[in-house]
This record gives structure tokens, C-alpha cells and sequence, in this order.
């Protein structure tokens, strides 16, 4: 459960760390905003410069490969055409027509400065050297490629970045494979077309060197990069199914990516630069709004402190003379404040006035509730004795052999003990019956068997209240006056409980009421 500070602390710890707290959080709350508005202004500047680059460099980028995609249709559309002359001619036209599909693969190659090399997959032996551009190879060894699956559902598909042997050493490219199809609608041949990986990273990369690039195919795939390749394939993992709109940017913890897209959607171009380098200037400022608000809160402690000891003086004379007042002794407060202190001082003195005057009061009742608990104690003593009374008589009735009186005298203390051991007005209905069964009991030693008497309590009803000894002016009326004269008396009495009532019936067979009984002067006291 929280504490309420300003009734259990000191006035100047709660006006000191109130103050601190509401000035710390104003500067937080300030340099919040600050920080949060300078990282979105930088984010956003960030991303508008990058994606204006990125989207140059993709337009590079999809210039030279768009333009490999649109060679390659036209190699394999020439191939297939010279194709059916290897087949069907003789051997001096199959010659020719293997020069001919060499020479211009050769061309196309020169054409093209970023392309490094073709490789012609297909059934038909053609002589390779090994020197030039284009290189045969037969269908049987695609399924040794490892990048073969990439081009096995489609007609043509760009395959990442791959490593060839050329010239007898090994180069890493990037390739475009191309089916080459016969009026069959038939796939018989595969051209690939292969670009050096540092061609593709000097279109991609920038001036500063440092700088984390990268280029992805249609599904995703890291084609090339420019930077640090292991950040740049777990970029590609995070940004799989983030990159919906052409250009944008997203930050996940300290990385921070911005993507452009190609007009035709085949590539994308992302770059990934470090959040924190990013905000650098804003945390300089961030820590020199700290280094304030620090100071700030300082000033506040000193000046906090010179006021509270200022408006503490004061209290602390008043608490000094509260913790040394004693009744009949004056008190030495200041009489020259005119403000709210003075009001202070000039009630307190009222209020020890006024403790005196109560001390004095209650020296008084001090005594004279001494007196009634005397009082007190001698009401208490009269019930006692006048059951030891009745003890004593009892006993002496018993050593006379009068049970009768002896049994009338039982009954009787029972009733006394009854009536006075419970000062309450109000008793339970088990208590009041407790009460008439010993005055009914004393009556039926007189009666003997010319007395019958029932009780009956419904069980809801016992736990019920009901005025103390109601019951026995009514009963004792009816020995009195009702069975006046009659041989043999009958009584008897129900309790029950109706609703919210209490409803008590007491019948007797007695002579009952005489005609003009409410005219009679009574003759003394009791219920008639």
C-alpha cells in the first residue's frame, strides 16, 4: 500500500524531490521529443538520399541486365534457327552453321561489356576453345550444375551469383540462363549468359567504399553485393516480405535499411547503414540536454534548500514547543509574524489554553466517576448477596424436610438469576421462556397436578429478541386473577414468527374478564 509522502515525510524532502521529479521530467520529456523528432527528420532525410541513389543505381543496373535479357531472346532465336542446319545438312553445312552460331555468340559477347562469357548446353558435339568467349557443353552435365534447378520450370531466369572455370582459373559471375525452343514449343538447347561479379558491383557500389549494397532477384535472392557480405545476407532474411512497396525504408535494432525497386519489379537494390553512426549528432545533444537538465536540477536542490530552511524555521519552533508542552506550563512562541505562521502560533496557544481548561474538567469527572464506580460495585454486591440468601434458606428448608419450600425456593433464585445476570432490555425468546418455565415450575409446588402447562417455541422464532420479563406479568396475571376459584388450571404458550413479527399466545381456562373490567379503579400494580 503507497504512502501519502506529505503526511509521513519531512516538508523539505517532499518540496525538494517533487520539484527535482517534475523538472527531471520535463527535461526528459524534452529531450524525448528532441531526440525522437531529430532521429525521425534524420531517418527521413536518410531515406530520401539513399533511395535517389539506389534508384540511379537501378536504373543502371536494369539497363545493363534488361539489355543482356533482351540479347539473350535474340541469340537463342538465331541459334534456333541455325540449329535445324546442324541436323538436317551435310557436313559442310553442319560446318558452317557451327561457325555461324560461334561467331555470333562471340559478337554478342564482345558487344556487351559486362558480359564475360556464354555457355551453350546441347545434344550436338561442337568443337570448344578453350581461349574464347563461348564455351559447349553437352545437356548430360546440367544435371551436375548446381544452379541448374532455378531455370528447370521456366523459360528463362537470372542465377545468383555462381563460380564458372574460365581460362583455367575460376571466376565468380552472375548468369542469365536462356531455353532455347524449336517451333515445337520444345526446349533442346541452354545459353548462359555470364557477367563478372565486379562488373555488377561497380554498377552497384558508390564513392564511399564502406558503404553496405546489395542486389536482389525477383524472389529475394542475394544476386551480388558491395560491403559486408555476412550483415547483408541476414539483411536479406529480415527484409524478406518487407519490401511491398517499390522504395522505403525500415530499422531493426542498430541496422538500418532503405530499398529501391526497378520499374519492371525483376530487381531490387537495398542498402544497409548502421542506426547508430546515424544519430550521433542527436546523441551529442541528447547528452548535452542531460548535462542541463543535471545542472538545472542542482540549482533547483540549492535554492530548495535555501527557501525550506527559510519557511522550516518556524515549524520547527512550533514542533519544539508541542514536543515540550506540558499542561500548567507556558509555552515561549514568537509574536512577530503577521502571516500564516502567526495564525499558527496564536491557535496553538489557544489550543493549550484550551488543553488546560479540559485537564482541569476532566480531574473533575476523574472523581466523580470514581464515586459511581463505588457505586457500581455496591449494585453489584446486592444481587450476590441475595442469592447466597436464598442459598442459605434453601438449605435450611431441606434440613426441615421441606422440599416443597425448598423446590418454590430454587425456582425462585432461578428467576433472580434470570432477571439480574443480563442487564440488556432485550433478550433472546429461548431466555424469556428459560424465565416463565421457573416461575411456572414454582407455581405448579403449590398447584401439584391441578396444574398443566405447555410450552411451544417454532424454531425460527428462538433466536428472535424480545423485551426482558414481558412474558411474566401476563402468566403471573393469570394465577392471580384467572384461575382465581377454578380446581383445575390449564395454560399454555406459542411463540412463532410471521414475516418480520413476532406474534406470542397465551391461553389459560380461566374465569376471564368481567364485563365492565375497564372501568374498575385498579387496586395495584400489575397487568390486568
Amino acid at each position: 500500500m503507497l504512502r501519502n509522502p506529505f503526511k509521513n515525510y519531512r516538508i523539505i524532502a517532499v518540496f525538494f524531490f517533487s520539484s527535482a521529479f517534475i523538472i527531471a521530467l520535463l527535461i526528459g520529456i524534452v529531450i524525448t521529443m528532441s531526440y525522437s523528432r531529430t532521429s525521425n527528420q534524420i531517418a527521413e532525410n536518410t531515406t530520401y538520399y539513399q533511395t535517389r541513389l539506389l534508384n540511379e543505381l537501378s536504373k543502371k543496373v536494369s539497363t545493363s541486365l534488361i539489355g543482356i535479357e533482351q540479347t539473350s531472346g535474340t541469340a537463342a532465336k538465331n541459334v534456333d534457327l541455325l540449329y535445324g542446319r546442324l541436323r538436317d545438312g551435310d557436313a559442310y553445312e553442319r560446318q558452317r552453321a557451327e561457325s555461324e552460331i560461334r561467331s555470333q555468340l562471340n559478337y554478342t559477347v564482345f558487344g556487351i561489356p559486362i558480359l564475360q562469357s556464354i555457355h551453350m548446353y546441347s545434344d550436338y558435339p561442337f568443337t570448344s576453345d578453350t581461349q574464347g568467349p563461348v564455351t559447349f557443353y553437352p545437356m548430360s552435365q546440367l544435371n551436375e550444375e548446381p544452379w541448374y534447378a532455378g531455370i528447370v520450370d521456366t523459360d528463362s531466369a537470372w542465377l545468383g551469383e555462381h563460380t564458372i572455370v574460365t581460362n583455367g582459373r575460376e571466376e565468380s559471375v552472375i548468369s542469365f540462363a536462356r531455353k532455347v525452343m524449336n517451333n515445337s514449343n520444345q526446349y533442346y538447347s541452354l545459353l548462359v549468359f555470364n557477367i563478372k561479379v565486379s562488373n555488377i558491383q561497380f554498377l552497384v557500389s558508390s564513392e564511399d567504399e564502406n558503404r553496405n549494397i546489395a542486389l536482389l532477384d525477383a524472389a529475394g535472392r542475394l544476386m551480388t553485393h558491395s560491403g559486408d557480405e555476412q550483415l547483408l545476407q541476414q539483411a536479406t532474411m529480415t527484409l524478406k516480405g518487407e519490401m511491398v512497396q517499390p522504395s522505403g525504408s525500415l530499422r531493426s535494432g542498430n541496422a538500418f535499411y532503405v530499398w529501391a525497386k526497378s520499374p519492371d519489379a525483376q530487381w531490387t537494390l537495398f542498402e544497409l547503414s548502421s542506426w547508430n553512426d546515424m544519430m550521433k549528432s542527436s546523441a551529442s545533444m541528447a547528452r548535452l540536454f542531460v548535462i542541463l537538465g543535471a545542472s538545472t536540477i542542482l540549482l533547483v536542490f540549492l535554492l530548495t534548500l535555501f527557501l525550506s530552511r527559510r519557511f522550516m524555521n518556524p515549524m520547527n519552533q512550533l514542533l519544539r514547543a508541542m514536543s515540550r508542552f506540558s499542561p500548567g506550563e507556558k509555552q515561549e512562541l514568537p509574536t512577530d509574524y503577521s502571516n500564516e505562521f502567526g495564525k499558527l502560533f496564536q491557535g496553538y496557544r489557544k489550543l493549550t489554553q484550551r488543553i488546560d481548561d479540559l485537564y482541569a474538567s476532566l480531574h473533575e469527572q476523574h472523581e466523580r466517576q470514581r464515586e459511581a464506580e463505588l457505586k457500581s460495585l455496591q449494585m453489584m454486591i446486592n444481587p450476590h448477596f441475595l442469592y447466597n440468601t436464598m442459598d442459605q434458606i434453601n438449605w435450611i428448608a431441606i434440613e426441615a424436610g421441606q422440599s416443597k419450600i425448598s423446590s418454590m425456593l430454587s425456582q425462585v433464585a432461578g428467576m433472580f438469576r434470570l432477571a439480574l445476570s443480563n442487564t440488556d432490555s432485550l433478550v433472546t425468546v429461548t431466555e424469556e421462556i428459560a424465565h416463565i418455565e421457573c416461575y411456572l415450575k414454582f407455581q405448579q409446588v403449590r398447584w401439584s397436578d391441578r396444574l398443566q402447562y405447555t410450552i411451544q417455541v417454532e424454531e425460527d422464532a428462538a433466536a428472535c429478541l424480545m423485551p426482558k420479563i414481558m412474558l411474566q406479568p401476563f402468566i403471573e396475571n393469570a394465577f392471580m386473577h384467572g384461575f382465581h376459584g377454578v380446581q383445575e388450571a390449564r395454560l399454555s404458550v406459542s411463540i412463532n414468527r410471521q414475516e418480520d413479527e413476532l406474534v406470542v399466545c397465551i391461553q389459560d381456562n380461566g374465569k376471564g374478564l368481567s364485563p365492565n373490567w375497564d372501568h374498575k379503579p385498579r387496586k395495584r400494580e400489575g397487568m390486568d
